[in-house]
């Protein structure tokens, strides 16, 4: 849409017409190269959407909040931000991820380039899927209601019965847990409400003013009258711990008599009831038990009754309380009938409203839509499984290659674009002998003249090196041509050499590393870079089978991560042309701190210096620009996006040297909760590319600042308390429930002492990102004795270690890899050193407290 229609949208929907707001998001949009394009007078591969997923996107409603923040309403803003886009893209609102995917471009750039193209027909459909075709106008009625019946009523069926399921799976379960939690309190409140009798009249006896057995009897009358509910009929009970009845008020048979052998009064669970109120004391001091038992001062009628009972040490007794819960099971009842009053109005209505889009649907349906939502299907069922698969493929038509997937990208280091090269196959696959068979098949292939086949074949990657293969080609029909599927699998051929000799040795991974690091440097192309990275882990698994301490594996991945990082940024530089201004690249977080694991994704950010000689528009734009070449291509070697958007593709982490400190400012000045979350990020940050001046003048504003604002230091050491050690209130790990086991989060663990050596490096102006060097240097500065920097540091490498060799096992085990270790997993000993590094963590607040939050107590105290 154009910019009138967007401001007239708006402006008759929601009375704003917000024109600087449309005119802002669609700031990156190059409109007169658009037209150029659409005129094709465009060089190749141009795309004047490259930069509108900046902006047209869910990410970009903070941004405008920013931006008009007191020009408009926060409602006004995301208004007119959700309109503009949704008008834009069919009422839908991407995400910045979608505008990486080939499918939501074809759909929503290209759509109205190519929607008066030919496409498939019905019948050339139904050949594909059926290999043979049929009338479609004979059997339109019947093949209709099957498509309807599949693609409306059979999905609406199935909502339906979610729905229920839902209810009475879910809802129904969880109203009966929560009236049960509130029994469960009720009674435990009770106890505890006897329990302080028996406690006054002990202290009684102790301090003289009741002899032992009037304190006894007197305790016993007391509990004895207590009553509670609205009928006055709910009890207290005293017993001791052999079991023997001391009071009961409804049952006065049973005082003095051993319990020992006494059960519920219907015997449903075989328990002895006494002696499972002494074993719930002995073991957990308090506790609940389910049992029936005579309903109220009634001796003929019985009921499921819910106790609690508390241990009391001084006297040798155990006191509880129980209450009926039957009255559960009715309210169970009414809901579920209730329910089914419901859902039996809602289901009348479905149909109803099922009908009627049923003889709608049959006025509106037409052929060329079913052929093309056909079509659609098949390209994107081929397309799926070629991005899914862990081999690699190639889609061709005709010879050609129009489609490759990452996995042949990363085994052949060749790029997309170079794979559509007209002499590709001669380079992919060199004139050796073992390639005569597949060469000659392939020539067949391109003819139409060949069967499917499997060859074992030598490939050649983008830098010569040979492969061993395996080829499969299969035969497909898309549209009106014939193509082919083609897949390469490497042979693995295993090495034995050294296993079972004593004189083997493990390989020294320094030479390894220093070649790596050569390689990547002298990559002239993306796809070399990721080649090279192939190599990264077979290097990590030497220094494992070597024993390398942690400090060696973080340098050995953070030196190769800056290294990766120079070289798309020279790649990027030498595709966008040289920058306008001075930058700095900036690794943020962990990437800065040289602390990443090998599953690690990336954290960065551009600084670019001010200047009057250039539009700002056109700096920050070429700087946008090539954020979004670097972090792709560090996106396919490996570092995958950051999930927050924390990257020098984002107008919010790409700004000018006076952006930067304007933000730092705004933070320092007021803390609040998220300024410190930017804070955690920005404040450990490295210099990796360019002018290290800029980056040093972020530095040099924080420390200005806090001469400034010395509050801010004492809000931020407040704020670091918030994060603690993960342990229960009994000293044990505290751990989450994922997908039925315990798991303990290990990055969570770590934040203490990522937060302290942060909190400390501000006060005193250290520059290191790194959490030991901040801590070595905060002893220096005599922070800390050396007792604390080793136990610091210990626990730290203990965590970190932990945490790697926890992703590793689990990508090697094919699980998820994240940062959450499953208890299980370790013995007895292993926990319970884990709980003992974990238990240290609190020295840190310990410490923070007391320099921070009890000194400035104690200054302002009178």
């Amino acid at each position: 849409m154009k910019l009138e229609e967007h401001v007239k949208h708006t402006e008759e929907v929601f009375g704003v017409p917000g024109k600087d707001i449309h005119q802002w998001l669609d700031g990156f949009f190059d409109t007169n190269s658009f037209e150029r394009l659409l005129a094709g007078q465009s060089p190749a591969n141009y795309d004047p959407y490259s930069h509108r997923k900046f902006r047209h996107c869910i990410e970009g409603l903070e941004e405008a909040y920013e931006k008009f923040e007191g020009k408009y309403s926060r409602e006004e803003i995301k208004n007119v931000f959700e309109t503009h886009v949704k008008d834009d893209y069919r009422g839908y609102l991407p995400k910045r991820e979608d505008f990486e995917n080939g499918t939501f471009t074809e759909k929503y750039h290209d759509a109205a380039e190519t929607e008066d193209k030919k496409i498939l027909s019905f019948e050339e459909l139904t050949d594909y899927f059926q290999g043979k075709s049929y009338n479609y106008q004979k059997e339109k009625s019947e093949k209709f209601f099957d498509s309807f019946g599949s693609r409306i009523i059979l999905p609406t069926i199935l909502a339906i019965i979610l729905f229920i399921s839902y209810i009475f799976f879910y809802v129904v379960p969880l109203f009966e847990n929560n009236m049960l939690s509130q029994k469960k309190l009720m009674v435990k409140e009770l106890t505890a409400t006897a329990a302080s009798v028996i406690t006054h009249y002990q202290v009684l006896e102790e301090k003289g003013q009741l002899s032992p057995e009037e304190a006894r009897q007197r305790t016993i009358d007391e509990i004895k009258t207590m009553r509670y509910d609205s009928q006055n009929k709910n009890y207290f009970f005293i017993i001791d711990m052999a079991p023997k009845m001391i009071l009961h008020p409804y049952r006065p048979e049973l005082t003095g008599k051993d319990l020992s052998d006494y059960t519920d009064e219907e015997n449903k669970s075989g328990k002895k009831l006494f002696v499972e109120f002494v074993r719930i004391v002995k073991s957990e001091g308090e506790g609940y038990l389910r049992y029936h038992w005579q309903w109220k001062d009634n001796p003929e009628k019985t009921a499921e009754k819910l106790s609690y009972v508390k241990g009391i040490p001084e006297r040798g007794w155990i006191v509880g309380t129980g209450i009926y819960i039957n009255d559960i099971a009715e309210e169970k009842e009414a809901l579920q009938l209730h329910i089914f009053q419901i859902v039996g109005i809602t289901v009348d209505g479905l149909f109803m409203l099922l009908a009627y889009f049923l003889l709608q649907s049959r006025r509106i349906e037409n052929d060329r839509k079913r052929a093309e939502a056909g079509l659609k299907e098949v390209k994107d069922r081929y397309r799926a499984l070629v991005e899914s698969s862990n081999e690699g493929y190639l889609l061709s038509m005709e010879g050609r290659i129009v489609y490759s997937n990452f996995k042949l990208q990363q085994i052949l280091g060749f790029t997309d674009t170079e794979l559509h090269q007209t002499d590709i196959w001669n380079i992919i696959f060199p004139d050796v002998e073992n390639n005569s068979r597949l060469k000659e098949h392939l020539s067949n292939v391109f003819k139409n003249d060949a069967d499917s086949g499997e060859f074992e074949a030598v490939a050649a990657d983008s830098v010569g090196n040979h492969i061993d293969v395996i080829v499969t080609t299969s035969r497909i029909f898309l549209s009106e041509k014939h193509g082919h599927v083609i897949s390469l699998r490497p042979i693995v051929r295993q090495s034995y050499i050294g296993v079972g000799s004593a004189t083997s040795l493990p390989i020294d991974y320094k030479p390894m590393h220093s070649s790596l690091i050569k390689e990547i440097r002298e990559s002239n192309r993306i796809g070399h870079v990721v080649q090279n990275m192939n190599k990264l882990p077979t290097i990590i698994q030497e220094m494992i089978d070597t024993g390398a301490k942690p400090k060696a594996l973080c340098m050995v991945i953070g030196t190769t991560y800056d290294e990766v990082i120079v070289r798309c940024i020279e790649l990027s530089i030498d595709e966008t042309g040289q920058p306008p201004v001075a930058f700095a690249f900036l690794s943020l977080g962990s990437n800065a701190r040289h602390e990443m694991t090998m599953f690690s994704d990336q954290d960065n950010a551009i600084i670019f210096e001010d200047t009057t000689q250039a539009a700002p528009d056109t700096i920050r734009a070429y700087f946008l620009k090539l954020g979004d070449k670097v972090c792709s291509k560090l996106n396919a070697s490996g570092y995958h996006f950051c999930p927050a958007g924390i990257m020098a593709l984002h107008p919010k982490w790409c700004l000018s040297e006076k952006e930067w400190h304007k933000k730092l400012k705004h933070i320092m000045k007021a803390p609040t909760p998220d300024g410190f979350l930017e804070f955690n990020v920005f404040f450990d940050l490295k210099c990796t590319y360019g002018n290290v001046n800029l980056a040093n003048s972020i530095h040099s504003k924080i420390q200005l600042l806090m001469h400034q604002y010395p509050e801010f230091i004492n809000s931020y050491a407040k704020n670091a308390l918030i994060y603690k050690p993960p342990l229960n209130v009994l000293g044990g790990l505290k751990t989450e429930r994922q997908d039925g086991a315990k798991t303990l989060n290990l990055k969570g663990a770590l934040r203490p002492i990522e937060i302290f050596s942060r909190l400390y490096a501000l006060k005193h102006g250290i520059d290191d990102a790194n959490t030991i060097k901040r801590l070595n240097k905060i002893r220096e500065k005599e922070e800390i004795d050396e007792e604390f920097y080793k136990e610091a540091i210990y626990m730290f490498n203990h965590i970190w270690q932990l945490r790697f060799f926890n992703q590793i096992f689990a990508h090697n085990g094919l699980r998820k890899v994240n940062d959450d270790l499953e208890i299980e997993e370790l013995n007895d000993f292993e926990v319970e050193h884990l709980k003992q590094v974990i238990s240290k963590l609190s020295m840190l607040r310990r410490k923070i407290s007391l320099d921070f939050i009890e000194s400035v107590a104690a200054e302002i105290k009178p």
